[in-house]
């Protein structure tokens, strides 16, 4: 078991990250990517507008079950190319050992870009 006061930091590191809420408005294979993933376009309303990102969410979701989803992302990391991928943001996900990949999402819909703190 690793000490946690080896990860400590400061709210001002956390706040740092600009989470924002988006919404799922495409769903495509990437067909490239070495394990399943997606390839997700995501609407974060009118001040950052649309932002892709990959995401390895296969094993839980379908590309149907994706659309529509609201979902949590980081989106103030610079973008990296993922399997031929631009992947803009990090959409935040739980990665469980025996039950895959699970979104984090908010319990009910807000606005479009609203920030988390």
């Amino acid at each position: 078991m690793q000490n946690s006061e080896n990860h400590l930091t400061d709210i001002s590191t956390f706040m740092a990250l600009n989470i924002r809420v988006g919404r799922i408005t495409k769903v495509e294979k990437n067909e490239k990517a070495i394990k399943p993933a997606y390839k997700l376009y995501i609407n974060f309303g009118d001040e950052i507008g649309e932002k892709q990102s990959s995401a390895q969410l296969c094993q839980n979701y379908t590309e149907e079950q994706l659309i529509g989803k609201q979902i949590l992302a980081v989106v103030n990391f610079p973008p990296r190319r993922v399997a031929g991928f631009k992947s803009e943001v990090l959409v935040l996900a739980a990665v469980c050992d025996n039950e895959g990949t699970v979104l984090i999402q908010p319990e009910k819909n807000v606005t479009l870009g609203t920030r988390m703190l």
